[in-house]
C-alpha cells in the first residue's frame, strides 16, 4: 500500500482505496480501525531511513582495504561492524593502505616483524620460519609458545594464514611482493622494504601499524643511550672490526650496508681497508685471500652446517695465525641468530651485549 498526503491532509492510497477532498470526508468513510491502520503507515513510512553505505551494509572486498576505500572485517568478525570507522591509513613499502586501528590478529613474515612486536607487547598468532618449515623460532625471543608456524619467509603458506583469519599481516616486498596480491585479500597487508640497515624505520612502521609509536620511540631512545655508553666506556680501544658468515665454500665478509655492519658502525666501530666498501653487502673470501680478513678483532657467526670450509681450509690454513686479530686473540663467534637474522630491536640489543662484553668489558 503507497499512501501520499497532499496540503490539505487528503491522502490517495494507490492501488486501494481513494479519496481526495480532505481529512473531514476522508474520516467519513472510513472505519475508526481502518483510520488508525492508516495513520500507523503514515508514521512509519516517516520514521524510515535509508541506511548509508558502511553503517550496516555488508562488507566491501577485501581488495578495497589496499587502496583506502575500507577495510573489510577478518573471518569471524561481524559483518555489520563499520571496519572503516575504525581504520587508520599509513603509507608502507607499497603505498598507502587502510588498516584497523587496533588490530588484534596479527600474522608476520619475517623475524625483523616477530622480533619488533614482541618487543612493543604485541603477540603474533602467527609467524614464519627463518629457512625450513616448522623450524623452530629464535631461541633469543620469548613469548613465542602458542604462535602458530605459517610456513616459511621465502614461502609463507596462504591458506595456512587464511585459517588463522587475521586482521593485519606484516611482511617485505623483498621477500614477499609475488605473494601481496593474494596476502591483502586474506587481511590488509603492511610490508616494509626490506630488512637491514633500516632496521630503526622498520621498527618504526611495525609501531605505527599496531598503534605502539609511543614504545617504539622509547625503545629507540634506550637503544641510544646504551651506544653512547658502549662509545664511552670503549674509550681509545682498537676499533676495526672484521665481520664474517662462513659458507660452504668461502667466507662472507658483511660490509657496513648490512644490518650487521651497520651496528657496528651506530656503535663507532670502524672497517678494515679492504672491508670498507660502499654499495655492496658482502664480499667472498676464499683460502688464497685469508689476508683481506685481517683486522683488530673478528666477529664470525655461522650455521653448524656451514663451518666445515672455515674451519678446515681458513683456520689451519697458515696465513689464518698471521692476522692481528688471531695473533691478540681476539676471534669471537656470536649468534647468528642475532648477527645474522634478527633484524629487530631485540637482536640490536643482543649484538650490543655483545660488543660490550668483548670490547668494553
Amino acid at each position: 500500500m503507497i499512501l501520499n498526503i497532499n496540503k490539505t491532509w487528503g491522502i490517495d492510497i494507490l492501488g486501494g482505496y481513494s479519496m481526495t477532498s480532505g481529512l473531514t470526508k476522508w474520516c467519513k468513510r472510513l472505519s475508526v480501525p481502518g483510520l488508525l491502520l492508516a495513520l500507523m503507515l503514515i508514521v512509519s513510512a516517516c520514521g524510515s531511513k535509508e541506511v548509508p553505505a558502511g553503517q550496516g551494509a555488508s562488507p566491501t572486498s577485501a581488495g578495497a582495504g589496499a587502496t583506502g576505500a575500507g577495510v573489510q572485517p577478518s573471518p569471524g568478525t561481524s559483518g555489520s561492524d563499520s571496519m572503516a570507522a575504525a581504520a587508520k591509513t599509513i603509507k608502507d613499502a607499497m603505498g598507502e593502505i587502510a588498516i584497523p586501528v587496533k588490530p588484534s590478529r596479527v600474522v608476520v613474515l619475517d623475524n625483523a616483524a616477530l622480533d619488533n612486536l614482541l618487543a612493543l607487547g604485541v603477540k603474533p598468532i602467527g609467524a614464519a620460519s627463518v629457512a625450513s618449515l616448522n623450524e623452530p623460532f629464535p631461541a633469543y625471543l620469548k613469548g613465542t609458545d602458542g604462535i602458530a608456524n605459517i610456513g616459511t619467509i621465502a614461502q609463507p603458506n596462504l591458506e595456512t594464514i587464511a585459517k588463522l583469519a587475521p586482521d593485519l599481516i606484516l611482511g617485505t616486498k623483498v621477500e614477499q611482493e609475488a605473494v601481496y596480491d593474494k596476502l591483502k585479500k586474506i587481511a590488509p597487508t603492511v610490508f616494509i622494504e626490506n630488512v637491514g640497515v633500516q632496521w630503526k624505520d622498520n621498527l618504526k612502521l611495525h609501531a605505527e601499524a599496531v598503534g605502539k609509536t609511543e614504545e617504539a620511540d622509547k625503545l629507540l631512545k634506550q637503544y641510544e643511550q646504551r651506544v653512547e655508553k658502549f662509545k664511552k666506556d670503549r674509550g681509545t680501544k682498537p676499533s676495526r672490526v672484521a665481520l664474517l658468515r662462513p659458507r660452504q665454500d668461502h667466507v662472507r665478509v658483511y660490509l657496513p650496508e648490512t644490518f650487521s655492519g651497520a651496528i657496528a658502525s651506530e656503535a663507532g666501530l670502524t672497517r678494515p681497508a679492504a672491508q670498507n666498501v660502499k654499495g655492496k653487502q658482502h664480499l667472498s673470501v676464499t683460502e688464497e685471500q685469508i689476508a683481506d680478513l685481517d683486522a683488530d678483532v673478528i666477529l664470525w657467526f655461522g650455521r653448524e652446517s656451514e663451518l666445515a670450509y672455515f674451519n678446515d681450509k681458513i683456520r689451519k690454513n697458515p696465513i689464518w695465525g698471521t692476522l692481528q686479530a688471531v695473533k691478540a686473540n681476539q676471534v669471537h663467534q656470536v649468534s647468528p641468530e642475532t648477527w645474522l637474522s634478527g633484524h629487530g630491536i631485540q637482536s640490536v640489543n643482543l649484538m650490543l651485549d655483545d660488543l660490550t662484553r668483548i670490547l668494553a668489558p
